[in-house]
C-alpha cells in the first residue's frame, strides 16, 4: 500500500492498525463505509498547488445520495491531526456522539482525490 502522511501513520500506530492488513482500499460507493468506520482520503479544495488536503474521518451516518444533485455524500466527524486516539476512545466517541455540530463534515465523493481507504470498526 502506498505510504500515507505522517498524520495517518501516527493514527494507525495509535489505534494499533496494521496498514498492510487493517486498511482497505474501498470504492467510492454507497457501500464504502458504515457508521463507526474510519476513512481517510485526500479532498480537493480547489485548483493549484496545495489544494488537496488529507482528511481522517469517523463516519457517523450511512453514505447517501443527494436528491437534488445526485452526488454521493460522506458524513462524519473530522478527527483532529493532534488527537490521541485508541480503539476504545474512537468507540466511545462514536457511541456517545460526544462531538459538536461544528465538528461534523459532509464530503462530496466526486471531490475525493486518489484512493478512499477504510479502517473497519472492531
Amino acid at each position: 500500500m502506498a505510504k500515507s502522511s505522517k498524520q495517518i501513520q501516527n493514527f494507525l500506530t495509535a489505534v494499533g492498525a496494521d496498514p498492510t492488513y487493517d486498511v482497505q482500499i474501498v470504492p467510492r460507493s454507497e457501500s464504502c463505509a458504515e457508521p463507526g468506520d474510519v476513512v481517510f482520503f485526500r479532498y480537493s479544495l480547489g485548483t493549484g498547488p496545495g489544494s488537496r488536503a488529507e482528511r481522517l474521518l469517523l463516519v457517523t451516518k450511512p453514505v447517501t445520495r443527494d436528491a437534488a444533485t445526485g452526488n454521493l455524500l460522506l458524513y462524519g466527524f473530522k478527527l483532529p491531526a493532534d488527537g490521541d486516539y485508541t480503539p476504545a476512545s474512537l468507540n466511545t466517541l462514536y457511541t456517545s456522539g460526544d462531538y459538536g455540530v461544528d465538528d461534523l463534515r459532509t464530503y462530496i465523493m466526486t471531490n475525493l482525490y486518489g484512493q478512499l481507504k477504510r479502517i473497519r470498526k472492531q
